[in-house]
């Protein structure tokens, strides 16, 4: 097992159930993947997600009421359906007889993912995979309980459609037996479809109504979100029943082309030109010429780099949602093609000049770009004009979708929308023509879905290019310090241990994009506060003392730099100056224990740590007890803490000030500033220690652009 395989992770009751490893069902996954090419520690560590993911869902051998809902996160085109099967296979091999896939809200994708599942499983006959349109008739409860006596197990895929989530829990989770079993529902594309998308006017959309009968039914279970763009999830109110428990980071393997690969300079990109004449208006833009031509020369290269029998080079185009609009592109690439196959019939007309010019053009952009072994145009050129005449061509939509067509041919070219924006994996997807862009601000999820350029692609990286538009180039960067930010936002919340519906949902985000669709999440921009106060009063006598010894711990771990201030009559103020942020957080804010609810909390202190590291500051912090010795007194009202700020001695503004008030005299332009006020119920007579956090003007310019959940 690698070192570098991160074994952080959390539940949220620390009730996690020992996985057994070695069943046959796993090792028949593992032997798949490993014959498919993955390396011995890759499946080390799919397994091991997998493991970590089934060891919070409910323990098959238990018998309480256990109804959970997990999230597992991963990146785009990374090897999702590789973990989610890892997962059932797993949940085979610990006691659990029946797993639910919704499979997407397409039936392409609920095919792709019906045909893995059997595939991954092939090995082993005893799984049965059944989909509720073919096999729709051997989905009932009577069924279930004889699957069971021959032994078998079941994978139910289903389309995220309320009738067939709805017969799902009818025909067969109404049976009481059946009710009290084990169960994973494991939810293909977490992020669409499912969530509520009527919550802003108080009502439940169907696929989410449907959702919710069906959890309800089962008494234990875990719904599990598989998703690579959590953002909605996350920012879901958490009393919502697909609000994540838990959550789980599923890192990419070795050989993953992101963001990061793709988005961090000009190498893979090609602007298109605002000035150009667009792909939906009439006539063909140059930059398509360009990424076309590209396309046929990257084929060529492919091939004799020794290209093996079913390996594939494919071509992306996505120019709008509308069909109409893939009509007419397809239409012009078949005209294009077709011109090029009769242009290049004999390469001594002078009909071929012209295309040649256009293909030793693209042949000079690769050779430029420092491709390796790359043969003279003159050696390719028998095999561009081969790639050109034996392309598949693909129009993918509702109307329209290859059904297999493309494992025909070696080199394809799609057309598609929204059905090629999300989950369907194209095969040696080289090249990428995209102008398909919102008209106002975008939403993060939905441009990040769009990225089917991610991937395993290492093998071929150096002929990928993706032709934009600016915006969607622009946006594609933002998101990539974007998912940066939230994989460490979960990351640093499960390292620490906190609860994961208590982490923190403040995420860092360009003001050019919106997190996801409003009518699934409302989301506030947000900025840390100058002065950030504990407004929740902490009346538990234990937490309470457990805040008082971790101050007086820090206080005398630093006792031989405390100074003590006084300032006209009354208490005077102890001040230990200078300590480094890492350290106060690390020391104070890790340990304190906050009220539930209080909005100035450890999980923000743990986003200002992450946003601090970003920009390699570590701010010195003053650690002030505030009238040292002295309580201030406040009737509390609700647990809440009215104003505790003392202001200006004296008021009268016409007189010298011996106190500039709380929020100003100790303030300096460079150092944070923690204040300590010993608040004293007048109510209960209670009296707890509270935090008060001040930020420099220069660290809170650098702390912008975060969104929040509202």
């Amino acid at each position: 097992m690698s070192e570098n395989i991160d074994m952080s992770y959390y539940t949220p009751d620390n009730e996690t159930w020992a996985v057994s490893l070695d069943g046959r069902y796993m090792t028949a996954i593992q032997n798949y993947l490993e014959a498919d090419g993955i390396p011995s520690i890759g499946v080390a560590k799919i397994v091991e997600n997998a493991a970590k993911t089934l060891s919070y869902c409910p323990d098959p051998e238990g018998t309480d009421q256990c109804q959970k809902t997990g999230i597992v996160i991963g990146k785009v085109q990374s090897g999702k359906t590789s973990n989610f099967i890892s997962i059932t296979a797993l949940a085979f091999d610990n006691g659990y007889d029946i797993v639910v896939v919704l499979g997407g809200t397409k039936k392409p994708l609920v095919t792709q993912n019906r045909d893995r599942i059997k595939e991954y499983f092939d090995a082993t006959k005893e799984v049965l995979v059944l989909d509720t349109t073919d096999f729709k008739d051997q989905l009932t409860a009577q069924k279930m309980h004889q699957f069971k006596k021959m032994g078998k197990k079941v994978v139910i895929v289903a389309l995220k459609s309320p009738a067939q989530i709805n017969y799902i829990a009818e025909s067969i989770f109404d049976d009481p037996i059946l009710a009290e079993k084990p169960t994973l529902i494991i939810d293909d594309e977490g992020d669409e479809a499912s969530l509520n998308t009527l919550v802003k006017k108080g009502k439940k959309s169907s696929t989410y109504l449907a959702i919710e009968g069906l959890k309800s039914r089962l008494n234990r279970h875990c719904f599990l979100s598989i998703t690579a763009t959590p953002q909605a999830n996350l920012l879901i109110d958490t009393l919502d029943v697909l609000s994540p428990d838990f959550g789980v980071l599923v890192d990419p393997g070795k050989g993953y082309c992101g963001l990061d690969v793709y988005h961090s300079d000009n190498t893979y990109t090609r602007k298109i030109s605002d000035s150009e004449t667009s792909l939906l208006d009439d006539g063909i833009p140059q930059s398509f010429i360009e990424a076309i031509s590209m396309f046929f020369v990257a084929c060529a290269i492919f091939k004799n780099r020794g290209k093996k029998p079913g390996d594939k080079l494919s071509m992306l185009v996505h120019p709008s949602q509308l069909k109409a609009d893939h009509e007419k592109v397809f239409q012009k690439v078949e005209t294009l093609i077709n011109d090029w196959c009769q242009r290049s019939e004999n390469k001594n007309d002078i009909a071929y000049a012209s295309l040649k010019k256009t293909l030793l053009a693209a042949y000079k952009e690769y050779e430029s770009a420092g491709v390796e072994g790359m043969l003279p145009f003159d050696i390719l050129e028998d095999d561009i004009i081969e790639a050109i005449n034996v392309c598949g061509r693909h129009k993918v939509n509702g109307d329209s979708v290859p059904k297999g067509a493309d494992d025909i041919y070696d080199y394809n070219l799609y057309v598609g929308g929204t059905m090629l924006g999300r989950g369907l994996t194209l095969k040696g997807l080289a090249i990428t023509y995209i102008i398909r862009t919102a008209k106002g601000a975008s939403t993060v999820d939905t441009v990040q879905q769009r990225a089917r350029w991610f991937g395993y692609k290492m093998k071929y990286l150096d002929l990928c290019r993706i032709f934009a538009v600016g915006k969607i180039i622009k946006e594609f960067r933002e998101i990539r310090d974007h998912e940066e930010d939230l994989w460490e936002t979960v990351r640093q919340a499960n390292c620490q241990g906190t609860h994961f519906k208590d982490m923190a949902r403040i995420f860092a985000l360009s003001d050019d994009l919106k997190m996801t669709r409003s009518a699934v999440a409302k989301t506030d921009h947000y900025s840390f506060k100058f002065w950030n106060k504990q407004r929740e009063f902490q009346n538990i006598q234990e937490y309470i003392d457990s805040n008082k010894r971790i101050l007086e711990a820090f206080r005398t771990k630093y006792s031989a730099t405390l100074d003590i201030r006084q300032f006209g009559e009354g208490s005077p103020y102890a001040v230990i100056p200078g300590i480094d942020f890492s350290e106060v957080k690390q020391e104070i804010f890790d340990k304190f224990c906050f009220v539930s609810g209080e909005k100035f909390n450890r999980s923000v202190v743990d986003k200002l740590e992450i946003l601090l590291n970003r920009k390699n500051l570590n701010p010195k912090v003053d650690i002030i007890w505030m009238r040292d010795g002295a309580f201030s007194r406040h009737a509390i009202d609700c647990g809440h803490i009215p104003n505790y700020s003392v202001g200006r001695r004296p008021k009268d503004l016409k007189k010298p000030a011996t106190y500039l008030g709380d929020d100003y005299q100790f303030v300096t332009p460079d150092t944070m500033q923690l204040q300590i006020h010993a608040i004293y119920d007048t109510n209960t007579q209670v009296a707890s220690p509270t935090l008060a956090f001040y930020i420099p003007k220069n660290v809170i310019e650098q702390l912008t652009n975060l969104v929040i959940r509202a």
